[in-house]
């Protein structure tokens, strides 16, 4: 969810490590079937969705999850649904009008409606709330970026405004208003559990004849006669008439072809006790390198704080998390909400981000190495740290596409892989950054 930092230096990670497989704890009594109609590789917010998708139009896919559901960084994200993909609109809204003359705020805003539709839909709702979000504005900088971009989104059909510190008075009672000289609020924005969203969507994809298998990992796509036959996994081969690879950063491990523009990107979020509920929206700052929320039940989700990561988390696949990087989360809490600076730490998790080169998510069919669509094989990555806003509608599009032969609901022009093969992009997202708000 940030914009992103500088290149790494000689001797530091790079920014395309050695692709790796996901690991696992292999299940040797996992039941594999010997064929299926589709196979979802991933069973996290795309997998999750697409699985629905293709159970309500009559398909039954299987999911093939090398862990558990939300694994990955579906559960390690701070459950933000923010339409303007913070500082990555621009750049991906001008590529997006070239592919297809809309904005991308058409593709990102359908999603959320998509996220408020299903939480009406699943038993227990995924405790979906349109809440806006505030993006703070600490400095001369931020504040005349944050002008240029609501312009921007305005003129795209994305509603925002800014707000000056007496509007934030009434808004955001909880708030330090002198470490703000404003904000740009977004209210369409939303926030959601984003584990009831998955497993729901997964339990309501197996009522309509889906099924999922987990502790198997998918290790290779297998082509025979021009086409795509199905995977190699941890359990043996496997047979099906298509393939959608919803793998996240380790996509590059099946798909070399897009490997040179594909970066996984640790992130940490850091988890308090039940409190009092004071914040009702989403809030960002720092250009979005830092987020937090508050959930229904009392807990405080805050997420950010690269610069404090070893190489700032990027090329690596590790999911290790710092515990270094929990006091400058609660400090950054603490500095904008003094009443939470005493709020007790529970836990911190880190996830992997899959940052795109060109900051525009990968969706369609599976591009083989010359370029040219491999038969029968689809992917969704390159979601560049907003899973929440992309994936609702890119696997809907894509599940379209598996069915009928085309996306019906919006054109996938715009994210067709075949951008990021045969050249190795310098990513758009190494502009510098302000990090650590310590």
């Amino acid at each position: 969810m940030r914009v992103g930092p500088a290149a790494p230096a000689a001797g530091e990670t790079p920014l395309f490590p050695e692709p790796e497989l996901v690991s696992f704890e292999p299940d040797p009594a996992a039941d594999l079937p010997k064929g299926a109609e589709v196979i979802v590789v991933g069973a996290g917010l795309v997998g999750a969705w697409a699985a629905y998708h293709l159970a309500r139009a009559g398909l039954h896919p299987l999911v093939i999850e090398a862990n558990a559901p939300a694994s990955g960084a579906s559960g390690r994200l701070c459950g933000l649904a923010l339409a303007g993909v913070g500082g990555h609109f621009a750049r991906v809204n001008a590529l997006v009008r070239v592919s297809s003359n809309r904005s991308v705020a058409e593709y990102t805003c359908r999603s959320l409606d998509l996220l408020e539709a299903i939480h009406a839909e699943l038993p227990g709702g995924i405790e979906w709330e349109r809440c806006g979000s505030l993006d703070l504005l600490t400095d001369e900088r931020q504040e005349a970026d944050a002008r240029a971009m609501a312009a921007m989104q305005r003129a795209e059909g994305l509603p925002v405004e800014l707000l000056t510190t007496d509007d934030l008075r009434a808004m955001a009672p909880a708030l330090d208003l002198g470490q703000v000289r404003g904000a740009k609020w977004t209210p369409g924005d939303g926030q959601l559990n984003p584990f009831k969203l998955v497993y729901g969507l997964l339990e309501a994809a197996h009522r309509m004849g889906a099924r999922t298998v987990r502790g198997v990992r998918v290790e290779r796509l297998v082509a025979r006669g021009g086409r795509v036959w199905g995977v190699e996994t941890s359990h043996g081969a496997l047979q099906a008439g298509a393939v959608l690879l919803a793998t996240n950063a380790w996509t590059p491990s099946l798909v070399p072809s897009i490997a040179a523009n594909l970066t996984p990107i640790r992130e940490h979020v850091m988890v308090t006790e039940r409190l009092p509920r004071i914040l009702t929206q989403g809030f960002e700052t720092n250009h979005c390198n830092e987020y937090w929320r508050q959930e229904p039940t009392g807990e405080l989700l805050i997420g950010g704080h690269a610069a404090t990561d070893e190489g700032m988390g990027i090329g690596t696949y590790s999911m290790t998390a710092r515990s270094e990087i929990a006091p400058h989360l609660a400090r950054l809490l603490g500095r904008f909400h003094p009443s939470l600076r005493d709020a007790r730490v529970v836990r911190i998790w880190a996830g992997l981000l899959d940052f795109a080169s060109l900051e525009v998510p990968m969706a369609g069919r599976l591009p083989a190495s010359n370029g040219t669509p491999l038969p029968g094989a689809y992917l969704v990555c390159g979601l560049t740290g907003h899973g929440l806003p992309y994936s609702a509608i890119l696997a809907l599009l894509v599940a379209e596409l598996i069915t009928t032969g085309s996306a019906q609901t919006l054109p996938l022009d715009p994210f067709d892989p075949q951008r990021y093969v045969g050249a190795a992009h310098q990513p758009t997202w190494l502009a510098p950054f302000e990090g650590g708000l310590g």
